[in-house]
């Protein structure tokens, strides 16, 4: 009887081993076909703040309202750009806040997130994340990815864009849309964003 207990252990031990192991390997997240977060869109306020506004669509998602004054007040030194009308020394382009305000967040460089790695942020950890597009002609633009979908084998994203100022528009464009197009290339991405 004692042989048989121990017996019935080990193979308890072994049984719940490979099933760790297998939960380990296997990933405990499989995103599904279709995946999106509710993230309120909010405008840019300025013909130069999308990267505040998709910092501040972020961190009010995350649970903490950040200004997109605020920000480009942090950004710039400034303790005006809160002010009516913005005066032009604010009005410029930059990068979310995020370290600023308390966040911690991973980047890439000139690359954009994988179809994988866009699926895992918005499905499994629940998170939108900022993207941004290099123009040919210099400058750039910033917005949020709030969802994906994959419709008879085309990737697709939904997306949260701050232009045209004070009004702002959501859209679904292909993966490979967010990946590079005409006049543009990718450039950096913002994800993880985690409040510390």
């Amino acid at each position: 009887m004692a042989k048989e207990l121990v017996k019935t252990k080990r193979l308890e031990l072994v049984f719940g081993s490979l099933l760790a192991a297998s939960v380990f390997i296997a990933g405990c997240c499989k995103p599904p076909v279709i995946g999106s977060q509710a993230v309120t869109l909010r405008p840019q306020e300025t013909s130069m703040w999308c990267w505040a506004a998709s910092g501040e669509m972020i961190m009010d998602f995350l649970g903490h309202d950040v200004s997109q004054c605020d920000q480009a007040n942090k950004r710039f030194g400034s303790s005006d750009c809160c002010n009516n009308p913005v005066p032009s020394t604010c009005i410029n382009g930059g990068w979310p806040e995020f370290d600023k305000y308390n966040f911690e967040f991973k980047t890439t460089s000139d690359a954009p997130l994988s179809w994988d790695q866009v699926k895992d942020q918005i499905y499994c950890k629940k998170k939108p994340f900022a993207f941004s597009w290099h123009w040919s002609g210099g400058g750039g633009h910033m917005m949020v990815v709030i969802g994906y979908v994959t419709i008879d084998g085309t990737n697709y994203v939904t997306i949260n864009d701050p232009w045209p100022p004070n009004t702002g528009d959501q859209r679904v464009n292909t993966y490979a849309t967010y990946v590079s197009g005409s006049g543009y290339t990718h450039w950096n991405d913002y994800y993880d964003v985690t409040y510390k």
